[in-house]
């Protein structure tokens, strides 16, 4: 069951969601507690149906503010009819063989949770070396690239876990205001004996949170929508009774948040990857080769394949950019640009590109007229074609330039490290 979401654990977050806000018509009327019992049955057996043990988790810790909250004691009828509903939900659960899903995992191994496990342990690495984070929507891709082992191959969109999904991708200015933001949620919603209604928002908020860790149901617009009415209407209420949380409760949110980002490079070291604005540095120091990569000639996974030969480049420090505009200061650097590395450049990209120590176009997609002046590289400037690559612009460019061809290879160049890295000069 997705109800049209197309994935059936943020179908599940809504769900959870919704079955802790149907028993705000309880608080409303109480003549209404039966309705919201029947929803609320029905819904826990649309919650089984999804089979997302993530949902089931993110249902029971959003209803224990309101079980914490309730007010006691309760006729006995109310008490017989919740037994009722948990007992119709159990045996829905029997029914569709859904305790089965639910119980992977407790007795033999479950890939599934075993893999969200080994790829959330390289998230506070990944935080490290991206002080100003991998980039948004890009966080599954960078996990692939330069963090996933060489032996494993399972494709990541994101971390699986919104909320680890947005602290990689996010800076650690980003990040503060990421754990704050939804420690103030909570505290706003936060109920005392004064507000016990304040269950329900709070139970809301908590169940989206919850949900959020076990798959990337946070990115679903829909979900936000009853979390953010039940955010408006506990603030709303606060503003007219004048009921706020102490002062210490608003001190709280910004010295926790900061506190726990502050413990995250103290227990995990970087690696010698480092993600800065633009750029993917491996190695240490000073890059002495920049390589601008175009999937076309290096291939998709580039980065996992100059991963698996870097050792064995003697560890020189290579740098990375996907457009030649993103260099840096080259600083007497070799550059090798491949495919479709850039139009015409600026006056400051010529300058970045007279900075180099020698230039190596690989393969180029562009052609020589759209490059601009050659002769101002100074001789500077080789050109490597492969023997089958089927490039108009590589025909070009061997024409205008004298260039060596690649053996073995066309357009792509697998095993690039090797082919290109160890062909140059560029040990330290």
């Amino acid at each position: 069951m997705d109800w049209g979401l197309g994935n059936p654990n943020k179908t599940a977050a809504l769900i959870a969601i919704l079955m802790v806000a149907v028993w705000s018509f309880a608080y409303l009327q109480k003549r209404l507690f039966w309705v919201a019992l029947v929803l609320f049955s029905g819904l826990g057996v649309c919650l089984v149906h999804t089979f997302s043990r993530g949902g089931i988790l993110a249902a029971f810790c959003g209803l224990l503010p309101l079980l914490i909250f309730i007010k006691t004691p309760w006729p006995r009828g109310r008490i017989v009819g919740v037994i009722v509903a948990f007992w119709v939900i159990i045996g829905a659960s029997i029914y569709l063989q859904a305790h089965q899903r639910f119980g992977q995992g407790v007795v033999q191994e479950d890939r599934s949770i075993s893999n969200r496990l080994d790829l959330w342990k390289y998230a506070p690495t990944m935080m490290v070396d991206a002080p100003a984070g991998w980039g948004i929507g890009k966080s599954g891709k960078a996990f692939m690239e330069w963090y996933q082992p060489l032996d494993r191959n399972e494709p990541y969109r994101t971390m699986v876990n919104s909320h680890l999904t947005w602290l990689v991708e996010f800076g650690w200015l980003g990040r503060f205001l990421y754990l704050v933001g939804w420690l103030f949620v909570f505290a706003i919603c936060l109920p005392d004996r004064r507000s016990h209604w304040l269950a329900i928002p709070f139970g809301i908020w908590l169940t989206f949170f919850v949900s959020a860790i076990f798959s990337s149901v946070a990115e679903e617009p829909w979900i936000w929508v009853v979390p953010v009415l039940a955010l408006l209407s506990a603030v709303g209420w606060r503003i007219k009774t004048a009921c706020w949380p102490q002062p210490a409760t608003w001190i709280f949110p910004p010295v926790a948040a900061a506190s726990l980002l502050l413990l995250v490079p103290i227990l995990w070291q970087g690696t010698e990857i480092q993600r800065t604005k633009s750029a993917v540095v491996v190695g240490e120091g000073t890059p002495s080769v920049w390589v601008v990569a175009d999937e076309k000639v290096l291939g998709s996974g580039y980065a996992r394949t100059l991963r698996a030969h870097w050792m064995g480049m003697n560890s020189i420090c290579v740098g990375i950019v996907s457009d030649a505009k993103e260099l840096p200061s080259l600083e007497d650097a070799t550059l090798i640009l491949t495919g479709m590395f850039t139009s015409a450049p600026s006056e400051t990209d010529r300058e970045k590109l007279a900075g180099a120590a020698s230039i190596l176009v690989v393969n180029p997609a562009v052609f020589p007229q759209e490059f601009g002046n050659l002769e101002d590289l100074d001789g500077k400037l080789t050109v490597a074609i492969g023997d089958f690559a089927q490039s108009p612009a590589s025909i070009a460019w061997t024409r205008d330039l004298k260039a060596h061809r690649i053996a073995g290879v066309g357009d792509f160049i697998p095993d690039w490290p090797v082919k290109l890295l160890q062909e140059i000069n560029t040990q330290p």
